[in-house]
């Protein structure tokens, strides 16, 4: 394959570019983001950006299976293996927990942090600066590292006991003995995911069609997370790789992967401590890249606008919010993108359960922010009863808040 430049690592690194500004540009235009999905839904009940969310995963899902199934790559061995056999489920559900949260606090997930970023947002930039110090500490500090390995891996869990080599649900029904291939059962599982996500957008809006920026959003991050897997995972991105490989420094962050917005905060970090191009990674140029990408649009639109801290208490939040999504980011293995999207198209177990926590954190978050806005004569305990209520745990009918005017304002919804 003829060379962009003459160190193959650098033609990888382009591509981690293109990638990026392409999902900066797309989020920016359509204003995708994963924790505005979940707010709007609870705060205002508009299904729109959740929708575009679903529709993403459902595009990458599809993508991944298809180009897998045509033996394009395989994604059985990646950077950040999402079907390894073990299966850690404490970590999946309480990193997802924690980022959940957070991304409340810090008033955005990391896609939107990085947006926000390229827009002029001070307050973002903290809290991203917060996320890579979190990740830095989890990563590269021995006791940290060993502490997330070890004790949250309990209690051990693999399918590899039970003759399953990976954790997708296509190999998981593979391993039933029903007949067929692992191959041919992720691409059945694929198709069925997608279709069923695809049915579920319909049903969520009773049908109404979707707005055009959510259904732009949906398509083209769903995409690019597609395009992120082909580059690094093609045949000319392994051909690549294997040469960056021979290097007398071999560069660190090598493998098949696609995006995600936590460790490589922690990977600039590492590289402003020590400068060098093997340090550079594929994450940390397609993270810049969208950061560029969300900029270049704010200005050609004229939406560039640099904001700061208007309060200690704001600074605080956006401190504790970039914390919770660091430390979430790193014991989940993955983000809002980086399990969120990169994980779930490979229908990994890990990735949904991961998912599930992220939603779940924020969900309960938002719902406490706003019966707090609302009722703030409330007690504790009847903030608990109203979010078990919510939850479906427990009957509606219990739910102290429904029959009980609000004293209080409805809070503001996710960022613009």
């Amino acid at each position: 394959m003829p060379l962009l430049f003459d160190n193959p690592w650098l033609t990888l690194l382009a591509g981690a570019a293109l990638v990026g500004l392409a999902f900066g540009a797309i989020a920016a235009a359509t204003r995708y983001c994963n924790m505005g999905a979940v707010s709007d839904w609870v705060l205002t009940g508009d299904p729109g950006r959740m929708r575009a969310w679903l529709l993403s995963i459902a595009v990458a899902v599809a993508g991944v299976a298809l180009l897998e199934a045509g033996g394009v790559f395989d994604l059985d061995q990646t950077r950040v293996n999402y079907r390894a056999a073990e299966f850690p489920w404490l970590r999946y559900l309480l990193g997802g927990l924690l980022f959940g949260v957070g991304m409340v606090l810090a008033g955005g997930c990391t896609t939107k942090t990085l947006v926000n970023i390229g827009q002029g947002d001070m307050k973002s930039l903290w809290a991203y600066v917060v996320v890579g110090i979190t990740a830095a500490v989890l990563l590269y500090w021995s006791e940290a590292r060993w502490f997330i390995d070890q004790t949250l891996a309990w209690p051990q869990l693999s399918f590899e006991t039970v003759g399953i080599a990976h954790q997708d649900l296509g190999a998981l029904l593979a391993g039933i003995p029903w007949g067929g291939t692992r191959e041919h059962w992720r691409l059945a599982t694929a198709l069925t995911v997608t279709a069923g996500l695809i049915a579920w957008l319909w049903r969520m809006d009773h049908g109404q069609r979707m707005r055009r920026a959510d259904l732009i959003g949906g398509l083209g991050i769903g995409l690019v997370i597609t395009a992120g897997w082909l580059w690094t995972g093609s045949p000319a991105g392994q051909a690549l790789m294997g040469e960056a490989a021979l290097a007398f420094e071999p560069p660190k962050g090598t493998g098949t992967q696609s995006l995600s917005f936590v460790a490589p905060a922690a990977e600039v970090l590492r590289l402003a401590e020590s400068p060098a191009l093997g340090l550079v990674t594929f994450g940390m140029v397609a993270m810049l890249g969208v950061i560029v990408g969300a900029g270049i649009w704010a200005v050609l639109r004229g939406h560039f606008r640099l904001q700061g801290f208007r309060a200690w208490s704001q600074f605080a939040s956006y401190s504790a919010g970039g914390l919770l999504m660091g430390a979430g980011g790193i014991i989940a293995m993955g983000c809002s993108v980086g399990q969120g999207l990169s994980g779930t198209s490979t229908l990994a177990v890990g990735s949904l359960i991961a998912v599930g926590g992220i939603v779940l954190g924020a969900f309960v978050t938002l719902k406490i922010m706003l019966y707090r806005a609302l009722y703030p004569e409330s007690r504790r305990r009847s903030l608990a009863c109203a979010l078990l209520a919510d939850l479906r745990l427990i009957p509606r009918r219990c739910h102290p808040f429904r029959d009980e005017a609000p004293t209080g304002e409805r809070p503001a919804g996710c960022s613009r």
